[in-house]
């Protein structure tokens, strides 16, 4: 009993560092290269991201809410609805084994973003409100692959592995003119969000963090004494098409200006404060495995105590060059290193025993560069086409975690839109992601075998506005 009690306590350690690991990557993930990246509503979208200093109607209450006073009309709606198709593969260098993302239980791939916001503007004022899915993305592969498999033992343990993260932000924008040249804005966020996360971790990776005395707290002694110890396993999944098991809520928000210094061209600056969310919380359980595969099973509450969304400056600009054609750029640096340059994790487990530990998820800084064009080319039709490029990798390869893929870092975008009579638009849109291979020499904290991580995604869009 003495023994099964230390397994269970141990349970805690791994799974609490596993259960860091992963949810700070799927925050990081879903916000900073799909919503960030491609950008929120069908203006945006279509421009690869960017349209800062641009005219993008009742969704600039998340981009840019002084371009409120930018819309066309005195009030418009838009509904648009993404799908994240995302093809994830995950090699073992070693031995060549691969695995693909699968798409099972609810929401857990494709991933269904919906976008609301409802924007109204007069005189020299405008306000703005929405919902919108700023941020969405997970992996799911089974029970079957070498990612449920120990290294240590060689232990096919039959767990599963995957994850979940997704933000959903309610903005309450007004922008103000005080000037013809001039327009300025500012939002306030309400943001929801939860993820689901579960995990293998080798026992190595547990020796290497209490080594680097990164797991503290009354477990960390029986975690380490534990004999035969191969590996541990951490579940907290709800199998749920809209929440997930570990939930918070709290407040974002963002200030902007625009200028206009010629009629046909406006130059845009913007601020994104980091996120005031409470701690991710939520029920799981903690699976210890020994070197026969016995897996003793202990339920318990895990938080995520310091994962926020970062604060980001954006600068950019829009040029008319003909009556039915204009061009934007657009330049955007988020801060995730102070954010997820490390993640800490505490778990409780309910029979007694705490483990506090800091994961070297090694996020850096990214700077990404968006360039979109959009063209009139007949009074009821106009066609959107772009790219953006992120200029570094958003996760060190060193720290890179086989259970969850790296973001992708290019994306092509196109958007055609159709203005039906009534002032009434349908459009109908496709982004792709890329980027290149991303390899852990393994020997890590993060992953013991060599892995390579190969990222693609094609994701369609469809919207539907309304000007009146």
């Amino acid at each position: 009993m003495h023994l099964i009690s230390r397994v269970r306590r141990c349970i805690f350690a791994r799974h609490l560092l596993a259960a860091s690991t992963l949810l700070t990557a799927a925050g990081t993930v879903s916000a900073a290269e799909l919503a960030r990246v491609e950008g929120f509503g069908p203006v945006s979208r279509g421009l690869g991201g960017g349209g800062l200093a641009h005219r993008t109607g009742a969704a600039a209450s998340l981009l840019n809410p002084a371009e409120l006073l930018s819309l066309e009309g005195e009030r418009e709606f838009v509904f648009q609805f993404t799908e994240i198709q995302p093809r994830v593969d995950v090699i073992n260098s070693s031995t060549g084994e691969a695995v693909r993302n699968l798409g099972l239980g609810a929401n857990r791939g494709p991933y269904d973003l919906p976008e609301l916001a409802f924007a109204v503007r007069r005189g020299n004022w405008a306000f703005g409100t929405g919902l919108f899915a700023a941020g969405g993305f997970g992996i799911e592969f089974g029970r079957d692959s070498f990612l449920s498999r120990t290294t240590t033992n060689s232990v096919a343990t039959g767990l599963p592995i995957s994850s979940r993260i997704g933000a959903m932000r309610v903005p309450f924008a007004i922008a103000w003119r005080p000037h013809r040249q001039w327009r300025i804005g500012a939002s306030l966020d309400y943001v929801n969000a939860s993820a689901n996360l579960a995990d293998l971790l080798d026992a190595q990776q547990v020796g290497s963090l209490i080594a680097a005395g990164r797991a503290t707290g009354s477990l960390v002694p029986v975690l380490a004494g534990i004999p035969n110890l191969s590996g541990a396993h951490f579940d907290f999944v709800r199998n749920n098409y809209l929440t997930s098991a570990l939930t918070t809520q709290g407040i974002g928000g963002r200030i902007s200006v625009s200028w206009q210094p010629l009629p046909t061209t406006t130059v845009a600056l913007g601020y994104e404060f980091k996120t005031r969310l409470a701690n991710f919380k939520g029920r799981g359980e903690l699976t210890a495995i020994d070197a026969d595969n016995n897996q003793t099973v202990l339920p318990g509450r895990g938080q995520l105590p310091r994962l926020q969304f970062p604060d980001a400056w954006l600068i950019g600009v829009s040029h008319q060059l003909l009556p039915t054609l204009a061009v934007v750029a657009d330049l955007r640096h988020m801060f995730w290193s102070t954010t997820l340059g490390d993640t800490v994790v505490s778990f409780d487990a309910d029979g007694g025993g705490d483990l506090r530990v800091s994961l070297p998820t090694g996020f850096q800084d990214i700077t990404t560069l968006s360039l979109g064009s959009e063209w009139r080319f007949l009074p009821a039709w106009t066609l959107r086409l772009g790219g953006s490029i992120a200029l570094q990798q958003l996760q060190a390869s060193s720290t890179l975690s086989a259970a969850f893929s790296t973001t992708t870092r290019n994306h092509v975008t196109s958007m055609l839109n159709w203005r039906v009579a009534g002032g009434h638009d349908i459009g109908l849109g496709v982004s792709y992601g890329f980027a290149p291979s991303v390899r852990n020499p393994g020997g890590t904290i993060t992953s013991v075998p060599a892995i390579e991580v190969r990222n693609r995604q094609i994701n369609p869009v469809l919207n539907y506005g309304y000007r009146f």
